[in-house]
């Protein structure tokens, strides 16, 4: 313990790591991306990236919301436009598709899958995690879709959809390497896409 000169004491490894929370999360992202969480522990996680397991509890509370701010880390990783100017939802979908199945776009989803199957076997000690690996792209989809012309009645249920699409597609692929059928079933998706983006934009009668 370090004395501050008026009387308070302050813990000393909270001095070293505290300016050091990003670079110790970029570490556990490194790690368990090459590792997978399925034997994931603090202990073991400090030791594979070079602090205490005390120094993992104090930054980041309990692997669910570890877990939740490593998804949270890779998300802002990944480029989403924020207005459709320039482009529409077809060349976005094409466009996000192409990163996902890059090689690191892959890994990524590999420890995605890996992470929804574990929480769903006790789904509430999980809840923070399941509820952001749900909610997250619904919500992107959702308001890309209100830019394109999806009525607002109709643009949960479009989002959800399409997010189940394209989730059920990327785990195909990483499951199977078919990449001519599931590409061919993007296709598919894509022309359902233009279909409703052009009943959005016809004149009612």
């Amino acid at each position: 313990m370090t004395n501050t000169g008026n009387g308070d004491r302050v813990d000393g490894r909270r001095l070293r790591y505290q300016n050091r929370r990003g670079e110790i999360l970029d570490a556990v992202i490194a790690h368990v991306l090459d590792h997978g969480i399925g034997t994931m522990s603090f202990r073991t996680l400090a030791a594979a990236v070079g602090v205490s397991h005390v120094t993992l509890h104090h930054h980041f509370g309990t692997k669910d919301e570890l877990l939740v701010e490593i998804f949270d880390e890779i998300g802002k990783r990944q480029p989403i436009p924020d207005q459709l100017s320039d482009e529409d939802i077809e060349v976005l979908v094409r466009k996000l598709w192409r990163l996902w199945t890059q090689p690191e776009g892959a890994r990524q989803f590999r420890l995605l899958f890996e992470a929804y199957g574990q929480a769903l076997r006790n789904p509430e000690e999980h809840r923070a995690l399941l509820n952001n690996i749900v909610t997250r792209w619904i919500e992107v989809i959702r308001r890309l879709a209100l830019q394109a012309g999806c009525p607002r009645c109709d643009a949960d249920d479009f989002a959800t959809v399409l997010v189940a699409q394209l989730r059920g597609l990327q785990l195909d692929l990483l499951a199977t390497d078919d990449q001519a059928r599931v590409n061919s079933a993007l296709d598919n998706v894509i022309d359902n896409i233009r279909d409703q983006r052009t009943r959005w934009n016809s004149p009612k009668a």
